[in-house]
């Protein structure tokens, strides 16, 4: 088996974060559960579960997390150094597997060292940056090095959103046309949490964006057309908001992100010949009754796939994958980009009176 040296810059809930508590199964491993609060595994937990992996070294600025980590992991791997400088890290450190877990805007600077570096293969947050030039820099300088690189955008790596999105297009159910994308609660700000919205959306669509319209919610109307957040930590200062873009696959997407509606995290898609309907819980599908008049619709749930993993352990076995085969990771940096530019266009849009912003789009 190949031997994997990995790190981590940045140790909060999704680079750190302690094993799941069970249950165990000699045979079967960890029992990570179908929600979304279980099945959502940190870096570290990730790696720990993925065979021929040791994390060689991490990096974080607080003394607190640092010390976090080593409680919750220094007996899975007893040799890890820890680092207060990413740099100097890399400089000192030969590592394979990189996890980037930090603050949302500090994301391409470490992908760029890495790169540099030598890292073969980078697991990054998302969204993967806050401006289009910072994610330009990112694709541009892990296919110079011929870095494999996945964002974690975890819909794509759990089973049953793909055996969803399979019912499309050369499925069942046929090309999409139009996609109703809601995502609420204390969280549901379009650049942290929203984004996995927004990019499940553009996922199942298919294609480029060719313009978006963004309505930003009241309390944010003012909000600026480019990034003026914290990194994610605060949620009061990353906006939520309404928006529809058309994708030049001829889909288009309703996009509702706000704190104010119920938490929930779905996709209501209306294809050529039915309906599909996907969450955090399930999938179903409506199809027409052609036999029935006046016409009427079936509906059926998907089952559940059985999958040896999903959400980051997958991520994680997705880019060795990728690192041992040459070919590209389901979560590419390209992929990750779109959202992004939706995200940004939604600004550009509110802060002009809410008029379409047409792409390619470029930073303001």
């Amino acid at each position: 088996m190949t031997r994997y040296r990995a790190a981590i810059v940045g140790l909060g809930g999704m680079g750190g974060g302690a094993l799941p508590p069970g249950p165990y199964h000699t045979g079967m491993g960890i029992e990570w559960g179908h929600d979304v609060v279980a099945a959502s595994v940190s870096h570290a937990s990730a790696f720990a579960v993925t065979p021929g992996v040791e994390v060689a070294a991490v990096c974080d600025l607080r003394e607190e997390a640092c010390a976090q980590f080593l409680s919750d992991y220094g007996s899975v791997w007893p040799g890890v150094r820890v680092y207060s400088d990413y740099e100097e890290m890399f400089s000192e450190e030969d590592i394979d597997l990189l996890g980037v877990a930090t603050s949302d805007h500090l994301h391409a600077g470490i992908v760029e060292s890495a790169a540099g570096a030598g890292v073969r293969g980078i697991l990054c947050e998302k969204p993967m940056a806050t401006t289009l030039a910072e994610a330009d820099r990112m694709i541009a300088v892990c296919e110079r090095h011929g870095v494999a690189m996945t964002v974690d955008y975890l819909r794509r790596y759990r089973p049953h959103w793909n055996r969803a999105r399979a019912q499309l297009w050369d499925g069942p159910l046929g090309a999409a046309r139009r996609i109703v994308a809601s995502y609420g609660g204390p969280r549901s700000m379009l650049f942290r949490n929203g984004s996995h919205l927004i990019d499940a959306a553009v996922w199942y669509a298919g294609g480029e964006p060719e313009w978006v319209i963004g309505v930003l919610d009241e309390e944010h109307e003012d909000y600026g057309p480019r990034y003026a957040g914290d990194g994610g930590r605060d949620p009061g200062l990353d906006p939520g908001g309404s928006g529809l873009a058309q994708m030049d696959s001829g889909v288009r997407i309703f996009i509702n992100i706000s704190k104010r509606t119920t938490a929930e995290f779905e996709l209501d898609v209306y294809a050529e010949n039915g309906r599909l309907r996907v969450n955090n819980q399930s999938a179903e599908v409506w199809e027409e009754v052609t036999e029935i008049f006046p016409l009427t619709m079936s509906r059926r749930n998907l089952p559940w796939p059985m999958t040896e993993r999903s959400d980051t352990p997958a991520a994680v076995a997705d880019l060795i994958r990728a690192i041992e085969t040459g070919s590209g990771t389901a979560s590419p940096p390209r992929e990750a980009r779109k959202s992004l530019a939706v995200i940004l266009g939604m600004l550009q849009s509110q802060a002009s009176g809410s008029v379409p912003i047409r792409f390619p789009l470029r930073d303001l």
